[in-house]
């Protein structure tokens, strides 16, 4: 087997432990290196490596100030120089063989949800990336979602600086595909790639809230 994330040789050894179990997609090397979180004091609920005279995280207060905080917030990678290049070489670069790779580190428990929610993506950003980097991911981990919001922003996130994403409209709306689907008292997940300020997802969570459901989680690839 290949790696697919450094395409080295992948040797397993067959035996009755492993023969049933999921074909590996990247090699020891590679899951050490995707795998690790850099070193420091974390907030508690967004993972955001504060700063030594932090009492609480600066963000969370910020995103508990402006709006209504979803349940809970997990992210399956720290944002580590390993992370951020192949985050780059997926979005950028668009490697999609990558999807692959980050579908390996799914592991929603689909029957705690009624809907699975991507992040969005303009039709615009579609046309020029080919894809979804949220969507593509999730077929790829074969977990059934919803693209219950759409999104007509065009400009992306890591080209705003802090101030201009905390100063910006809601950019979400209902995709008016997905416009009878039933939000009222159920359990929403929110799926983004890499979660930083936090804007996107509570932006995201407040269009969701408008219809009333009972818990809005949120689960991101990687935090920034």
């Amino acid at each position: 087997m290949i790696c697919l994330y450094c395409h080295g040789r992948i040797d397993v050894e067959l035996n009755l432990l492993n023969m049933f179990s999921k074909t590996k997609r990247i090699c020891q090397s590679c899951h050490l290196k995707l795998t690790g979180w850099r070193s420091g004091v974390r907030c508690a609920r967004c993972h955001r490596i504060m700063h030594a005279a932090e009492k609480e995280c600066r963000d969370c207060i910020f995103i508990s100030s402006r709006f209504t905080p979803v349940r809970s917030i997990r992210c399956l990678l720290d944002y580590n120089s390993e992370v951020k290049m192949m985050m780059h070489r997926y979005k950028f670069v668009r490697d999609i063989a990558l999807a692959e790779v980050m579908a390996g580190f799914i592991d929603i428990k689909e029957w705690q949800y009624d809907h699975i929610v991507p992040i969005p993506v303009s039709e615009h950003r579609l046309e020029e990336r080919g894809f979804n980097q949220i969507t593509e991911v999730l077929k790829r981990s074969r977990t059934a979602y919803t693209e219950l919001l759409a999104t007509d922003k065009v400009k992306l996130q890591s080209e705003r600086s802090k101030a201009e994403r905390i100063d910006s409209d809601n950019p979400f709306s209902f995709d008016a595909g997905e416009k009878d689907v039933k939000i009222l008292d159920k359990r929403i997940l929110i799926v983004d790639d890499i979660y930083t300020t936090g804007i996107t997802v509570h932006h995201a969570a407040e269009t969701i809230m408008q219809r009333n459901p009972s818990s809005v989680d949120v689960l991101t690839f990687s935090k920034a």
